[in-house]
């Protein structure tokens, strides 16, 4: 019974101080300030200027608004690269992308509108570094109307690559990234063909660091 006590004493000693470091300024200013050390998501808003390229849709200019949500799990203090999923969804705006379908024995060209969404992988660069690549791999939906006079939706594989601007010289800073981006895959027509589609974009997009 004498041991227990003094093992209780002894216990008691050790966690009084850090019980009452919780109590003083210093305390909840060092949990402030590794709170605002470390975010986990980068939020931005994008515009593309890209082309569809295949059978049924017409090579021409088209542009897009595009929202896009980076999650990570590291701290903006750690050094290296940063890997993370992202969420995007895209729509065709201002400039719509066209196509030609065939009606009474003629080619007839159209506008159609376009929303694209999905999920990537992300590479992102090291937040304190003025500049650095990015890279994403990924899948997407497509949903076009009208194709063939109804809406249809495909699904896409997606490759990216370019590179990010740190604007400022916090890390927490907002930032500038510049990319290359080609979506790929396969529609399939009322006629039971498979129509092979491209989409190749010059995406310009601005965001910051999100905690």
């Amino acid at each position: 019974m004498t041991r227990l006590r003094t093992w209780l004493l002894v216990l008691t000693a050790s966690f009084a101080p850090v019980a009452n470091a919780q109590d003083q300024p210093g305390w909840q200013g060092s949990e402030e300030q590794a709170a605002a050390a470390s975010f986990g998501s980068d939020l931005s808003l994008s515009l593309a200027a890209g082309s569809f390229m295949g059978s049924w849709a017409v090579p021409a200019v088209h542009s897009a608004l595009g929202l896009r949500l980076d999650a990570f799990t590291v701290a903006v203090d750690q050094p290296g690269v940063r890997l993370g999923l992202s969420l995007f969804g895209e729509k065709a705006l201002g400039l719509l992308p066209r196509a030609a379908e065939e009606e009474e024995e003629q080619l007839v060209e159209f506008p159609f509108s376009t929303l694209q969404y999905g999920v990537l992988c992300s590479l992102r660069p090291d937040p304190a570094l003025p500049w650095g690549g990015t890279a994403a791999l990924g899948f997407s939906r497509l949903d076009i109307e009208p194709y063939y006079g109804g809406p249809f939706a495909a699904p896409l594989l997606i490759f990216e690559g370019g590179a990010r601007r740190q604007l400022g010289r916090e890390p927490s800073a907002a930032f500038l990234d510049m990319s290359l981006r080609a979506s790929w895959g396969e529609l399939r027509s009322p006629f039971d063909a498979m129509e092979e589609i491209w989409r190749v974009q010059l995406v310009l997009g601005i965001g910051a660091h999100v905690r």
